[in-house]
């Protein structure tokens, strides 16, 4: 049988980018059949599998994509780490929970353990906004009880009990042009009004349950040339709904100030992409958790989070899903890594959830 280093490393390998997934998919549809399940797809690319078994339907969830800079990954194993030559990301986000439910339902099939129903979801686009969790099909995941999303950084044991709303806001600011040199007071510069708005908001850590960013700012033209447009793209996350609707709102608020005060006009497009979710800590989903971990003597810790991830598009769902840490460490930079130790500890905590 393929082994769970095997596994990963030629996960790995495939190439696989948000929105170029139908590879990678093709290779995790045919070691599904292969470990006895029954496969489907959605309109999304979202690949499904399913294993009968007794009891509840327990659902298994990562994501098929990496982020652009893992493409090309060469994979290198040194002192038990596993890492890539410094020039790419590694991709173990969220590769390294695929092998490890791959590896598990292969151990489940050559050994004949007994399980539950267990539903498998490789989703698509997660690091887009989570575009292929957000087309689920929801008759495809039915009668799952409760789910576990492995796709957090930090050691195998981490239960991530809340993850933050986030809102998303375009603005394209629209000035005038006019020569730099010869006639500058009769433009209007989008890269001040932008720049204006951007100095009057409160970003980066708002407390300890809210942030907010400037992720990108495009402003071409030339040096002497009053610039007339600018692009613009903000994000704004909180685990509290009022807190991250103030924080949106004076975002926005600042973008038609400045608009105002320099005769241009500003373009704003809010979007809502996911909602804030918190676990009790008596939900099934979590005891369960907390069971597992205590079995494998894993050290069990709890602490929310600001990132997003499938779970966020499954509980809204309204299917309990706790998202878990994997092992890796570093994603989406070129000092990407997995230590071997904590891969087989990760797939050991998925055959305990997957049999319990």
């Amino acid at each position: 049988m393929q082994t769970l280093i095997d596994t990963f490393l030629e996960l790995v390998a495939f190439d696989s980018p948000s929105f170029e997934e139908q590879n990678i998919s093709l290779l995790l549809e045919h070691a599904l059949l292969e470990a006895g399940l029954s496969t489907d797809y959605d309109e999304a690319g979202n690949l499904y599998g399913y294993l009968p078994g007794e009891g509840p339907a327990i659902l298994l969830n990562a994501h098929m994509d990496t982020v652009e800079l893992a493409r090309g990954a060469k994979a290198v194993i040194e002192d038990g780490v596993i890492k890539t030559d410094g020039t790419t990301a590694l991709g173990a986000d969220d590769k390294a929970a695929v092998a490890a439910i791959l590896t598990v339902l292969r151990t489940i099939k050559k050994e004949r353990l007994a399980h539950p129903n267990l539903v498998i979801l490789f989703s698509t686009a997660e690091e887009q906004g989570l575009l292929g969790a957000k087309r689920l099909e929801v008759d495809k995941l039915g009668g799952v009880q409760y789910g576990f999303t492995f796709d957090a950084s930090g050691p195998v044991g981490l239960a991530v009990t809340a993850a933050p709303s986030y809102d998303k806001i375009e603005a394209v600011f629209h000035g005038r042009g006019a020569h730099a040199g010869f006639k500058p007071e009769s433009g209007i510069s989008a890269i001040q009004m932008a720049s204006d708005a951007i100095s009057t908001m409160p970003l980066l850590r708002i407390d300890h349950e809210t942030t907010a960013n400037v992720g990108s700012f495009l402003a071409p033209g030339a040096k002497n040339i009053v610039c007339d447009k600018a692009h613009l793209v903000f994000e704004a996350r909180s685990l509290d709904n009022e807190k991250l609707k103030r924080q949106t709102d004076s975002m926005i608020q600042a973008l038609k100030n400045a608009a105002l005060k320099h005769g241009g006009r500003v373009e704003i497009e809010r979007e809502h992409l996911y909602e804030v979710y918190h676990h009790r800590s008596d939900s099934a989903v979590l005891e369960t958790f907390r069971k597992a971990c205590t079995k494998l003597g894993l050290q069990y810790r709890e602490a929310p989070t600001l990132g997003g991830s499938d779970a966020n598009i499954l509980n809204e769902m309204g299917i309990p899903t706790l998202v878990c840490s994997i092992g890796y460490e570093e994603a989406h930079t070129t000092s990407e890594y997995i230590r071997i130790e904590e891969l087989e500890r990760l797939c050991s905590l998925v055959l305990e959830l997957a049999t319990l």
